[in-house]
């Protein structure tokens, strides 16, 4: 089984605490996917605001190799950047998953029906 344990290691200090700043601030639709994903809760361990290879991801589940994303309005802004992050992260086999917000704060059940389907493959895939 493929592991994820050296991905967020060599970080800057400044990303570290930015990523700190936006768990502290995390937007509406974050913290409501952040109180399904925690603890446990899905079977599989759920880390919010991390540093993944120099990106800092909304979500990440090292055992399934997951990042999951809630896309709000800046991310219209930066389609380009999210392309090529999400490749960086394709390139080293972590797959990411992205939600606009408003699915997350309207659909929540299907977004996180969405999440256990892909976090099963992933681990079904890895074994």
């Amino acid at each position: 089984m493929k592991r994820f344990r050296n991905v967020s290691n060599k970080v800057s200090g400044w990303k570290k605490k930015a990523a700190r700043e936006m768990a502290k601030n995390q937007t509406f639709p974050e913290k409501v996917l952040w109180e399904c994903l925690k603890n446990k809760k899905l079977g599989v361990w759920f880390y919010k605001q991390k540093v993944i290879l120099g990106y800092i991801v909304d979500f990440w589940c090292p055992a399934a190799g997951l990042a999951v994303e809630v896309d709000g309005k800046h991310h219209q802004c930066q389609k380009k950047y999210d392309a090529n992050r999400d490749a960086v992260l394709a390139g080293k086999g972590i797959m990411t998953v992205r939600f606009p917000a408003g699915d997350v704060s309207g659909s929540l059940d299907n977004v996180i029906s969405e999440v256990v389907v892909t976090v099963k493959q992933r681990l079904k895939v890895r074994r």
